[in-house]
């Protein structure tokens, strides 16, 4: 498949944030003389980001920074979409504010959607959806970081390809643990629709760990595995057998409110500046109870 245009890769970002008081966490580091600003919270360089679930997957590390996705994603055949696919190529960005503050836009990007029970092919435009995060706790002594956080997500993209069918405010919490050259990265997320009737109330879970087999080079090589959980917590009214998953909320009535999914992947890390990475998903519950199949997942990170 051809890539799109320039203008589908690197969509305008919309700034959207809502601002949230959060208790200051203790850290061994001395404040920079910026504050921050740009360059965050340092120490944390040996972990490397998630790569599945890129929207609502937030990690608990502050800096700055952007983030090029492309999404390959697989519907079934025996789903009620009728099998087909979505590709995505998207933006993000974070922008480290303080040394524990940090704007983040997770959301944005170009779809093209094919589903032959509904779309059979069409793209547009993807929600836009940014916010604020901020480091709670950074324990250098055992090696462990608490990040919680909140995001906004308009409802402004093409209803053609199933986005901008509602508002959410999506509130997080991000955890990471290190264990030599071991890393874990965990994530909870509830998103709450801005309009009931439109759009499910829908709970996410996240794990990432990854294993550094060559952490002295100048090129880390990482093998990783992700293990993903979404629960649908109520009904919406638009009567859809099958929910929307980490691409959209449909306020539908799933057949099954709870799915799962694993990835099996890699990162590569560049002078802790460049970091590339890939990764297999597949389902793990009934595939054909919701739009979850399979996808590739493939990302490129730049660091300031």
């Amino acid at each position: 498949m051809a890539l799109p245009s320039l203008k589908r890769i690197v969509p305008s970002l919309l700034v959207v944030g809502s601002l949230a008081g959060f208790a200051v966490g203790q850290d061994s580091n001395a404040t920079p003389a910026n504050g921050g600003f740009l360059t965050g919270l340092k120490g944390w360089e040996k972990f490397h980001e998630p790569i599945g679930q890129p929207i609502y997957f937030e990690s608990p590390f502050n800096d700055s920074g952007l983030r090029a996705l492309y999404l390959k994603h697989n519907f079934s055949e025996g789903s009620a979409l009728g099998g087909g696919d979505v590709t995505v190529y998207a933006l993000q960005a974070r922008l480290a504010l303080t040394e524990r503050l940090a704007f983040i836009a997770t959301k944005d990007g170009y779809s093209e959607f094919h589903a032959d029970a509904v779309v059979p092919h069409d793209e547009g435009w993807n929600d836009l959806a940014a916010g604020l995060k901020y480091v709670l706790i950074a324990d250098k002594e055992n090696d462990f970081v608490l990040t919680p956080g909140i995001r906004y997500q308009a409802e402004n993209g093409t209803r053609s390809v199933l986005q901008g069918g509602v508002g959410e405010f999506s509130p997080f919490v991000s955890v990471a643990k290190g264990f030599d050259d071991l890393h874990l990265i965990a994530n909870a997320t509830l998103r709450l629709p801005t309009n009931h009737n439109d759009g499910n109330v829908v709970g996410h879970w996240d794990v990432h760990a990854d294993y550094d087999i060559n952490p002295k080079s100048d090129c880390v090589v990482a093998p990783c595995v992700e293990l993903h959980g979404v629960h649908y917590l109520d009904d919406g009214a638009t009567g859809l057998p099958i929910g929307g998953l980490d691409y959209t909320n449909l306020g539908s009535q799933p057949a099954e409110h709870f799915v799962s999914w694993a990835g099996i992947g890699f990162r590569a890390e560049f002078a802790t500046r460049y970091e590339f990475g890939a990764v297999y998903e597949f389902a793990l519950t009934d595939k054909d109870k919701d739009i979850m199949d399979k996808r590739i997942t493939i990302d490129f990170i730049v660091r300031w």
